[in-house]
Formats: C-alpha cells, sequence, structure tokens
C-alpha cells in the first residue's frame, strides 16, 4: 500500500509541473524569475545580475553527507550545485560557482542521467542548491528522471530571496525548502550581498514557504520528507543583526520551527575589501548567539561545534 500510495503522490506531482512547466519557462525570458525582475531577455543570448542565460549550467554533483542530518542521513544527499547566483554575497564561501560562474553547461536530459545516478547510489532526496535562477531547468531535467528518482523529496536550497509567483509554481512540487536568512538590516544586505530589498523579500518567502509545508517532518530513520528548515550564517561583530532576525523568526514562524545555525563564517573571495568582516567568526561571538536561540525557546535546533568557527 505505502509503495502505491508513493507512486501516486509522484505521478500527481510529476502531472502539476507538465502543467506548471511551461508558466515557469515564460518566467526566464524576460526574466523574473528572482525578485530584481531584470527581465533580461535569456532566450536571445542577454543575461542580467547574475549573469546566467539560457543554457543550464552545473557546477557539481554528488551523494553529500555534509548538510543537516536529516538531508544528508547516512547514504548523503543528491546535491545538485547550480552555477550563479541572484544574490552577489562578498564573502560567499561558494564563490567560483556563483560569482565566478564555473561549471558545465548540460542539457536538463544530461542533467536526469546524474539524477539517476544518484539515485542508484542510494541519496535520500534531491538537493537543488542556489536554483532560483535555473529552477525552470532543473525541473525539466527532474521530468526527464526516472520514475524511482521521482519519488525522491526534492529540496530547495536557496538565499531565501524568492518571488511570490515562482513560490507558488512551485507549491505541491517542492517537498522540503532551505532557505537563508541572512540579514534583518536592507544596508546590511546591500553592503555585503548587493541586494538592497533582500529582508522585505526574504521575510515573505519564509512565510510563504512555511505555509506551503509547515515545519519538517521526518520518517522513521529521521529523514526529512517534507517542512522548512531555516539557515542563518552568524557574522562576526553580529554584523548580520542575528539576534533581530531570529526575534523575528520566533514571532512570525513560531518556536518549533527548525533551526540551523551556522558557524563556519570566515574571510574569502572580496571581503577583504570589507576590515570588519575580514577576520573569522570566533566560537566566543558563535556561542552568544546560540545562548540567544536557547533564551528564545526554540525546540528544533541544528548547532555546529564552536571549535568550528573560523572555517578549521
Amino acid at each position: 500500500m505505502r509503495a502505491t500510495n508513493t507512486k501516486t503522490t509522484t505521478l500527481k506531482k510529476t502531472e502539476l509541473l507538465k502543467k506548471n512547466l511551461e508558466k515557469l519557462h515564460e518566467l526566464s525570458s524576460p526574466c523574473r524569475l528572482c525578485p530584481r525582475e531584470c527581465r533580461a531577455k535569456r532566450n536571445k543570448g542577454e543575461t542580467g545580475f547574475c549573469k546566467a542565460d539560457n543554457k543550464l549550467k552545473i557546477a557539481a554533483w554528488s551523494s553529500h553527507k555534509g548538510e543537516e542530518p536529516f538531508i544528508s542521513g547516512n547514504k548523503g544527499s543528491g546535491t545538485i550545485f547550480a552555477s550563479h547566483c541572484t544574490l552577489a554575497c562578498n564573502f560567499c564561501q561558494n564563490f567560483p560557482f556563483s560569482q565566478l560562474n564555473n561549471g558545465q553547461t548540460m542539457k536538463p536530459a544530461d542533467l536526469a542521467e546524474k539524477l539517476d545516478q544518484l539515485t542508484a547510489r542510494g541519496v535520500h532526496n534531491f538537493n537543488f542548491v542556489t536554483p532560483t535562477q535555473y529552477i525552470h531547468l532543473l525541473l525539466e531535467a527532474w521530468l526527464h528522471s526516472s520514475l524511482e528518482s521521482r519519488s525522491l523529496p526534492l529540496v530547495y536550497n536557496c538565499s531565501g530571496y524568492e518571488t511570490e509567483e515562482v513560490l507558488k509554481l512551485l507549491n505541491g512540487i517542492i517537498d522540503i525548502y532551505l532557505p537563508d536568512i541572512k540579514y534583518s538590516d536592507s544596508n546590511l544586505a546591500n553592503l555585503y550581498s548587493n541586494c538592497p530589498n533582500y529582508v522585505e523579500h526574504n521575510r515573505r518567502t519564509l512565510l510563504t514557504m512555511h505555509k506551503q509545508v509547515g515545519n519538517i517532518q521526518t520518517d522513521k530513520s529521521g529523514i526529512a520528507t517534507k517542512g522548512l528548515a531555516v539557515r542563518h550564517l552568524v557574522l562576526p561583530d553580529n554584523l548580520a543583526n542575528s539576534k533581530n532576525s531570529l526575534v523575528w523568526l520566533k514571532d512570525n514562524l513560531g518556536k518549533d520551527v527548525s533551526l540551523s545555525l551556522m558557524c563556519q563564517y570566515f574571510p574569502t573571495y572580496q571581503a577583504s575589501n570589507f576590515p570588519e568582516i575580514n577576520r573569522p567568526l570566533t566560537g566566543k561571538e558563535y556561542i552568544e548567539i546560540l545562548n540567544f536561540v536557547d533564551e528564545l525557546g526554540f525546540t528544533n535546533v541544528q548547532a555546529q561545534d564552536p571549535e568550528l568557527a573560523g572555517g578549521a
């Protein structure tokens, strides 16, 4: 009975995506896939802020065991790193992919083969990382994959900078949302990520995602099957205004929302241009925010070892 239910759910998701995919393609050119709405005619070779054109570019694919335990499990998450990004974070740890745009151009059908290979390796899900600029092509690849691959949960792993229109089209297709809450101050978002309206869109994005999928649900082995988990990277000297973000998160999504508090900040890419972030995070700084999380009463927190602060 369970296998039958899974197949029925997968087929329903497949039919829903077939219905919505044309609209996602329309939003890609002129491009309105992210809140910048740059309207680049990507199908004519134009590129906007993110520099993505209409050809799918993938930086890496792997069975990744370094995500949160409820995502990676013991067999790994089928992680697909898309090239390019709708933000321009000066301290991005994945800058070769996101800012320098390294990667391999491939057709959706070629990526589908990679998905099926990862399925054969036993991954727990498919984890689309920085997917926004290519979501139409990533989901087209998913449609080309096997029924077994399409039965795995889909993870949308993003910066939290999304549009209502795209999220509406993803409702019922994406099982797990894994967005960031980077800032609570638009001036900082503009300074460090070249995104002056990040906070406004980020908060609306988190509310919409939570409304769609609720809190994280897991199977008997502790692997997520559905829900929202929010990531927050602590910056040196509280430059992310972490406490304000955490208060907003509790007040608006509740203390039971899954929170992943990360301490692996270290200066990279163009961080040297900003003296205030040109040093690693300290364990003391991370513990201060972790204690604040405890004071707020969050019940589902993924914390990292403070000794890892600074990327050690």
